[in-house]
C-alpha cells in the first residue's frame, strides 16, 4: 500500500488577477446627462449614505451600475471565476460618481484563459493579464439596455426604468484606463 500525499495534476490551481479601473476622468467617464455618464460602480442607490438628488444622477448611478455588471458577466464568460474585495473610492453619497474601481478576481481555471489575440484598440494580447485587461475595456465599452431600478428623488423611492449605456470613450483611451495585474499566488498554511 503507498504512503503519502501525491498530487493529482488534474487539480485546480486558482490564480489571482488584481483589476484597477480609473474613471477620475471626466472626458473618459463624463458626468453629464445622456447615455454615456455613470462611470462605473457596484453600489446602487440604496448602497450609499444619502440617495442620488436628483432623477439624472439617479439614472447616472443605475448606469455606473450596468456597466459593473457587463464587466463580471464578460469576465465569468471566460471561465469559472469569483469577484473579490470590490472597492470604489470617490463615492460616499448617491450624486458622486467614483473615481476608481478595483477588485480581485480568482479564476479557478486559468488555463481557459488565452494568452494571445488582438485587444480593442487594435494591439497585441501577449499575456493572460492583457486578456483580462481586454475583456475588461470592451465590456466598459458595451451598449446595453436594460430595465432597471432607478432613484427618483421626487418620489422618494426606486422607480423601474429602461435605460441604456454606451461607450463613453474611445477604445484605446477606455483600454488605458484598466490596468490588470496577475497576483502572486502563494498558499501558506500555518501550523
Amino acid at each position: 500500500m503507498p504512503s503519502g500525499f501525491q498530487q493529482d495534476s488534474n487539480q485546480l490551481q486558482p490564480n489571482f488577477y488584481r483589476v484597477a479601473i480609473d474613471t477620475s476622468s471626466a472626458t473618459y467617464y463624463p458626468t453629464a446627462d445622456g447615455n454615456t455618464n455613470g462611470g462605473i460602480t457596484s453600489n446602487g442607490w440604496d448602497a450609499l449614505a444619502t440617495a442620488p438628488t436628483t432623477l439624472v444622477k439617479g439614472k447616472a448611478r443605475a448606469r455606473g451600475n450596468m456597466r459593473f455588471r457587463n464587466i463580471i458577466n464578460a469576465l465569468t464568460g471566460l471561465t469559472d471565476c469569483q469577484v473579490l474585495d470590490v472597492t470604489m473610492a470617490g463615492e460616499t453619497v448617491g450624486d458622486d460618481q467614483a473615481t476608481s474601481c478595483t477588485f480581485t478576481v480568482k479564476f479557478e481555471r486559468d488555463a481557459y484563459i488565452p494568452a494571445t489575440g488582438t485587444d480593442i484598440a487594435g494591439g497585441s494580447i501577449t499575456t493572460k493579464a492583457l486578456y483580462v485587461k481586454n475583456t475588461v475595456a470592451n465590456a466598459i465599452r458595451q451598449e446595453t439596455s436594460a430595465s432597471c431600478r432607478v432613484y427618483d428623488p421626487t418620489t422618494a423611492e426606486g422607480t423601474q426604468l429602461s435605460l441604456t449605456v454606451s461607450a463613453a470613450s474611445t477604445a484605446t483611451n477606455t483600454l488605458g484606463t484598466v490596468t490588470v495585474t496577475l497576483i502572486d499566488t502563494v498558499t501558506v498554511i500555518n501550523a
